[in-house]
């Protein structure tokens, strides 16, 4: 399962994620492809990460944080052009911009990383190499054009046509079969690349990440979780970010909850619109959290690693599906059960079941 088949929880999932300053639409859509987190090991990895780029944060001041995310904003989706490269097909003016583009970029984000002692948390693979097949002249723009240098009969050609205007439709036929050459030449060169330029795609978007993340935690007041060594989550002063917000814009508060809970069964009971539906929420949103790399809406967090997030809430009926609320509901419940036979690590938080169900009279 990956993060976009979670987003719609009604958890509050998406709300948390929208409020991550993600300078690169790509890294949103990479984002949203990340699959869960299963293993206490790849947990603890991202949050080392993460760790760095918190300490990043506190550290630097402000405008040279808003320095680098104004860099970010350049990074755009050219899977598509690094694919047609290791296919080892002919990049076109618009496909050699882009590839340009990637390599003067990533260069430059390296730079800033390792200035700040970031580059071992994230490495940026070196493009240098690249900028320097496709920027003969040396002016680190991010622009593309077969220029002169690159081959002097095209330099001649492009002279007389200059000099002889009566010439240039003869003149330039011959200029764009050596241009299309120079692109297949190009193209080979960068070959090699493809690998290195995906990689530092992907490592630009992980930094977008983690410094929208690391933002995040300063601005919510989250904090850093600790994995369970005893299968057992326990929280202390726990809030949910989207419900606190609402509350705050009517003056009133959040009252934090704690809570301890293990592999037995935990009934939370309570009177009515005493807050239980939003606890259940909280616990939900703070498990995808965990296995997702966030922060953690708590004082502190002890978290069990799991599985599967099971979250039932009563109200989900299917139109499609031909589903009504209850029968969606006793599915939703039919498929913890089954879970848990098949002895999987899950938390299942189900509120109210079967409270859908309505008996004839």
């Amino acid at each position: 399962m990956e993060l976009r088949d979670h987003i719609e929880s009604p958890c509050g999932l998406r709300y948390v994620f929208e409020q991550l300053e993600l300078q690169a639409g790509y890294t949103r859509r990479w984002m949203l492809d990340m699959p869960m987190m299963r293993t206490g090991e790849e947990i603890a990895q991202s949050y080392e990460v993460l760790r760095q780029f918190v300490r990043f944060v506190e550290e630097v001041d402000t405008p040279y944080i808003n320095t680098l995310q104004f860099r970010l904003q350049g990074l755009k989706d050219i899977r598509t052009t690094i694919k047609n490269l290791g296919q080892q097909a002919v990049l076109d003016d618009i496909e050699l911009f882009e590839v340009k583009h990637l390599a003067i970029l990533a260069v430059d984000v390296a730079e800033r990383m390792k200035a700040h002692g970031l580059d071992k948390a994230i490495a940026v693979p070196d493009l240098n190499e690249v900028i320097t097949i496709l920027d003969p002249d040396g002016l680190k723009m991010a622009t593309f054009y077969v220029y002169d240098s690159y081959c002097q009969e095209l330099r001649d050609l492009r002279a007389q046509m200059r000099q002889n205007p009566s010439r240039q439709e003869e003149l330039l036929a011959e200029c764009a079969e050596i241009e299309e050459g120079v692109r297949r030449d190009l193209s080979k060169q960068l070959v090699p690349f493809a690998k290195a330029l995906e990689e530092a795609q992907i490592a630009m978007a992980k930094i977008d990440m983690n410094l929208a993340k690391a933002l995040q935690i300063k601005q919510l007041g989250l904090c850093f979780p600790t994995i369970s060594a005893d299968d057992i989550s326990r929280y202390e002063a726990m809030f949910h970010p989207q419900v606190k917000d609402a509350l705050a814009q009517r003056k009133r508060a959040f009252q934090p909850v704690s809570l301890t809970f293990g592999q037995k069964p935990t009934l939370i009971t309570g009177a009515n619109m005493g807050g239980k539906t939003v606890v259940l929420k909280t616990l939900t949103l703070c498990q995808y959290l965990f296995q997702y790399g966030f922060g953690i809406p708590a004082q502190s967090a002890d978290i069990a690693v799991k599985d599967e997030v099971f979250f039932c809430i009563g109200d989900e009926q299917s139109i499609e599906k031909g589903l009504s609320s209850f029968a969606a509901e006793m599915k939703n419940i039919d498929a913890v059960i089954k879970a848990s036979r098949e002895n999987r690590k899950i938390v299942a938080l189900i509120d109210e079941p079967a409270r859908t169900w309505c008996r004839p009279w």
